[in-house]
């Protein structure tokens, strides 16, 4: 294999964030597009679990999800840092990152995926709207965590991982529920902070198709 294959599908926002991550490190990867909902039993060979994204090193080797597959980049490619040097700092990064991905994205992309797809058996009939109600309530957290180094970006001026955890919410909260987002009011630091990522060259990676795989 000439250069790494990065599975995962155009409005996974786990997938977005490791295209985008390969976007921001300047990194060439290919690109193989699946459909969420007929998932090739090649997937299932690389990730047990059938979930994306995975990246495809060849000779066997994979590495499953986005926050694994952003720490092989750095480890890989060190240039430009998308970790603050500061060891206190970095870990710190880390933990919002966590946070980003567990509690905002998860809440707000698994609300739509029932919303599109249908509830679970064992779902409350609400279900949607309990996870999506934690998405404004996660909006004076960061505002507050944004506060901390006084920056643009959670670690300061710095752009980093966590902030490139959220850069799949920034462009589909307003595409599919706005309501959903900060208040410019009560939380204006959050809400400059969507907007900034949305102008980041690596943006384009939300919406990138990977080649399709045949059916």
């Amino acid at each position: 294999m000439s250069r790494p294959r990065l599975w995962g599908f155009r409005l996974s926002p786990y997938t977005g964030k490791a295209r985008a991550a390969f976007l921001e490190k300047g990194v060439e990867v290919d690109l193989v597009e699946i459909h969420p909902a007929r998932r090739p039993p090649r997937l299932r060979e690389l990730n047990p679990v059938g979930r994306v994204p995975v990246l495809e090193l060849g000779d066997d080797l994979a590495l499953r999800e986005s926050s694994v597959i952003c720490e092989w980049l750095e480890d890989r490619y060190p240039d430009p840092p998308l970790w603050p040097d500061d060891p206190d700092t970095r870990a710190w990064a880390r933990g919002w990152a966590r946070y980003v991905d567990d509690v905002t994205v998860a809440s707000f992309f698994l609300g739509m995926n029932k919303l599109a797809f249908g509830l679970a058996q064992d779902d409350p009939p609400d279900m949607v709207e309990k996870l999506h109600r934690r998405v404004p309530k996660s909006w004076p957290v960061l505002e507050q965590a944004l506060l901390v180094h006084d920056g643009p970006w959670l670690a300061g001026e710095q752009f980093t991982y966590a902030d490139l955890s959220a850069m799949p919410l920034a462009v589909r909260i307003p595409e599919w529920v706005p309501a959903l987002g900060p208040d410019p009011d009560t939380a204006p630091r959050a809400a400059a902070w969507l907007e900034a990522l949305r102008r980041r060259p690596s943006v384009v990676a939300i919406d990138q198709r990977g080649e399709r795989l045949p059916e």
